[in-house]
């Protein structure tokens, strides 16, 4: 064939052509995707992460769990990164344990379809403060159906 040369560095270019542009386009995607995932960070983590009232109600109700039933009972709570495989390394997750029961609420980051979730539950983020609420009652509701289910 004549030209084989020819046609064979056209093709070749023509390929590592179409991997540069298709590399520099994933890459602008992925730093606009972490743009707007910075966006809810930033909000998750002042109001969630850094906020003392909400750290301090779930203090206060653990310490009064553990005061109502002292023995043989598990509980806690954290912040932790749940999803690993997020490339933010976030604390994306409040788990609070009930002896085996793990009550959790997440962020889950999905570009601009990101949104807080608690227990299957989604809220946009602009609701923050109602899931806070609705997580810290969902955890009071869990602790008084153990005990109303303990006798």
């Amino acid at each position: 064939m004549k030209d084989l040369d020819k046609k064979l560095k056209i093709i070749e270019q023509e390929t590592i052509d179409e991997k540069i542009r298709k590399k520099a386009l994933r890459a602008k995607a992925e730093n606009k995707e972490f743009k707007i995932h910075l966006e809810f960070i930033n909000i998750w983590e002042k109001e969630v992460l850094s906020n003392k009232q909400f750290i301090s109600d779930l203090d206060k109700i653990l310490t009064s769990f553990k005061k109502i039933r002292p023995k043989n009972n598990r509980y806690s709570w954290k912040f932790y990164a749940g999803n690993i495989d997020i490339k933010e390394k976030v604390k994306d997750e409040v788990a609070f344990y009930l002896n085996d029961q793990k009550i959790s609420l997440n962020l889950s980051l999905y570009g601009r379809h990101s949104k807080i979730v608690l227990m299957g539950e989604s809220y946009e983020l602009k609701d923050i403060d109602k899931a806070k609420d609705d997580y810290i009652q969902f955890v009071l509701d869990v602790f008084k159906d153990e005990g109303d289910n303990s006798f």
